[in-house]
């Protein structure tokens, strides 16, 4: 149910008001975070970097917010939404800035750990803020996932482009000035005094939370999609056409997976709210199960189109749930729900590297479409999940 706060004196405006700020500046501070996944791996000698370390800077941004979710989200209801996200987005633009500045492998790690912490504050007060209107959370999570997206894709265009004209380390100095301007919305936030009540006590925060039946289907979508499939669809379109092709081919996919939560999440959102969060969570999760099948049988595209469309309904769709179904507060089940999801999509490139010696791309596919089947009928026969109240 909502705040009645926000109900009073028609004061949701404010609500969605907050919603907006807070998604613009996220999708904003994702300038850096974007762009140097393009830039780092092809020019790793500007940046004082062995490919060793372009791996390792890639990847420490989500293992550190996977271990540290719980802790961000203690302190957002220690400090409020508000000052956790003039906070976040302080340290985000401060390790754009890195990126411009620093060279060597531990130095740019510590911007990238830095970036961890600040996405995990940013992601965070979204979900809240998104959550705080029980009744049309999944509407209101789904137009922030929309609009978090804008950003990346300005990166990865006129990003890159500015990145051959200033150079590839200049060109995140300008990035940070943009993010950096975006920081004063922040303070248009609603104060701590009018915006939530203080955190309850509570037990002391676990870097690997005991995960619900919903943290653990999401952990299969992470494992599954954003790391097995997102990992071998190269190799598998490469069976069938030339590397070259394969690889384009393979960036088009994954690139239009942010144009795909655009559309699919505002719309998945908004359907969750009209007929209720289960029903789509059922399409969406039966998708990810046709799609894995698809793919494990050789349709390659068919499966790769219904993963995609699943992907961005369940980025909707899950927080949706998670905030539809906690009893009370919000912000620690949604920090353990994304701790899961980023636990999946880290394991599922390390476990690919290791059985693609034993198993073909096609097969693991296969056994995640019926381990997905297992976790999603699971979830189905909870209590929480049958009540009718619900």
């Amino acid at each position: 149910m909502s705040d009645p706060k926000e109900t009073a004196n028609g004061s949701t405006d404010k609500s969605w008001r907050s919603l907006w700020i807070s998604s613009w500046v996220m999708s904003l501070c994702l300038f850096g975070d974007a762009l140097i996944y393009i830039v780092l791996p092809v020019n790793a000698e500007l940046f004082g970097v062995s490919l060793v370390w372009v791996g390792i800077l890639l990847a420490a941004n989500r293992i550190i917010r996977t271990f540290t979710y719980g802790w961000v989200a203690r302190l957002g209801e220690w400090i409020g939404l508000k000052n956790l996200c003039i906070f976040a987005s302080c340290t985000a633009v401060l390790s754009t800035l890195g990126y411009g500045l620093l060279e060597g492998g531990f130095p740019l790690l510590a911007a990238r750990t830095l970036w961890g912490l600040s996405y995990a504050g940013l992601l965070l007060v979204t979900l809240a803020y998104a959550a705080r209107d029980r009744a049309k959370t999944g509407t209101r999570v789904g137009v922030s996932r929309a609009v978090e997206q804008v950003g990346p894709l300005l990166a990865m265009t006129a990003g890159t482009w500015l990145a051959g004209i200033v150079g590839a380390k200049d060109v995140f100095l300008y990035l940070a000035l943009g993010s950096a301007i975006i920081l004063p919305l922040c303070f248009l936030l609603p104060s701590r005094l009018h915006d939530e009540p203080p955190a309850p006590a509570a037990s002391r925060p676990s870097m690997f939370p005991k995960p619900d039946r919903f943290d653990l289907l999401i952990f299969w979508m992470g494992f599954g999609i954003d790391g097995v499939f997102t990992l071998t669809v190269t190799i598998m379109l490469a069976q069938h056409t030339s590397v070259e092709w394969a690889m384009i081919g393979g960036g088009l996919i994954l690139s239009v997976r942010r144009i795909s939560e655009m559309v699919v999440a505002p719309i998945s959102g908004a359907i969750a709210d009209r007929f209720g969060v289960k029903r789509p969570l059922v399409v969406s999760s039966l998708l990810v199960i046709v799609g894995f099948a698809l793919v494990g049988i050789g349709w390659l595209i068919a499966g790769a189109v219904a993963l995609v469309l699943a992907r961005g309904g369940l980025g909707t769709l899950f927080p949706a749930a998670v905030a539809y179904f906690a009893p009370e507060g919000v912000l620690q089940p949604l920090a353990r729900n994304q701790t899961w999801r980023d636990i999946g999509a880290a394991a599922g490139p390390l476990a690919t590297g290791f059985l693609l010696g034993i198993f073909s791309p096609e097969q693991m596919h296969l056994v995640l479409a019926a381990i997905y089947a297992v976790f999603f009928i699971w979830l189905m026969m909870s209590p929480v999940w049958r009540d009718d109240r619900r």
